[in-house]
């Protein structure tokens, strides 16, 4: 049976300062974090996030000549899964004699060219949320007066669409499965949208419309619900969705207050990569960049077009 297809997502660093203010980024800066990391003792890589224990590391992968950073969620012997022998016999790993940790990936390889970085984890691996604390500890930026986000990459006409709206009357979003797990969000949306995640006990997707109708908000709760969604995209808090849209009020060129729809889901730039070409193929790094620099040749088709 054929691979099936993983989600590969494209973020841009922004390293911004304790005023909110993005400061300026030299190229080459993936280049910088992996030689961060390479230097970096192995004691200072490990840390415990969200409850887990995360490790990272910087790698290469000498058939392609390609650098990349290495993350990895460790799971507790709690989670182990079963295992079946050639017969169908079921039993559990630790039964097996298993001595290791079991670790869910995530993977990040710079574009070449430019700033922006894919990202790909296995099914339970570390969110973008968990890699970016991770980065930060790593980093240095832990305790300093600035700070490194990791923003999805999302068609610039859409956020200057947002950048222009006078306030918001409606915010639809919908998330996966687990995707809330670990998280500790700081902001109301993302609270609600745990607190309902958390009644299935992680396990169930989460759809939430916030909307004024017909009415049009004053101007405090129109800019707040709009900051709400600056905070979805761009925040150190944002939020994992699998849908997400807007409708905003902005001037038009007449000087009319309108309403605008904005569909991020449709403009935030994902890509579908089969990882190897059967399903039980080891995802060995060899393989994974190879599907890596795939998506990444139509990322940069898709953002120059």
């Amino acid at each position: 049976m054929s691979a099936k297809p993983r989600t590969i997502y494209f973020f841009e660093p922004v390293i911004v300062d304790q005023d909110e203010r993005p400061q300026h980024i030299e190229p080459g800066f993936w280049r910088h974090v992996h030689d961060v990391i390479r230097e970096t003792p192995d004691e200072q890589l490990r840390a415990e996030i969200y409850g887990r224990k995360i490790l990272g590391s910087a790698r290469h992968e000498k058939r392609s000549a390609t650098d990349y950073v290495y993350v990895g969620r460790m799971r507790p012997g709690a989670d182990w899964p079963d295992v079946a022998d050639d017969d169908g016999e079921i039993e559990t790993l630790a039964s097996t004699g298993f001595k290791l940790s079991l670790i869910e990936p995530a993977y990040l390889l710079g574009v070449g060219g430019t700033n922006y970085v894919a990202f790909v984890r296995s099914s339970a691996g570390p969110s973008t949320a968990a890699v970016t604390t991770w980065l930060n500890l790593v980093l240095g930026f832990e305790g300093s007066d600035s700070r490194l986000e990791l923003r999805p990459y999302v068609r610039r006409d859409q956020l200057e669409r947002l950048r222009e709206a006078q306030g918001a009357t409606k915010l639809h979003l919908k998330i996966d499965p687990d995707v809330m797990t670990g998280t500790t969000p700081k902001d109301d949306v993302g609270r609600a949208l745990k607190a309902a995640q958390s009644a299935g006990a992680g396990g169930v997707s989460v759809e939430l419309t916030l909307s004024f109708g017909r009415a049009t908000p004053t101007d405090g709760a129109g800019e707040e619900l709009v900051s709400e969604v600056r905070k979805i995209l761009t925040g150190p808090n944002r939020v994992p969705f699998s849908k997400a849209s807007a409708t905003v009020l902005r001037v038009d060129e007449d000087g009319d207050l309108i309403r605008d729809q904005i569909n991020f889901t449709r403009d935030r730039i994902t890509i579908q990569q089969p990882f190897g070409s059967d399903e039980n193929q080891e995802p060995t790094p060899e393989v994974v960049m190879q599907a890596l620099g795939e998506a990444i040749s139509e990322f940069k088709r898709s953002i120059t077009t």
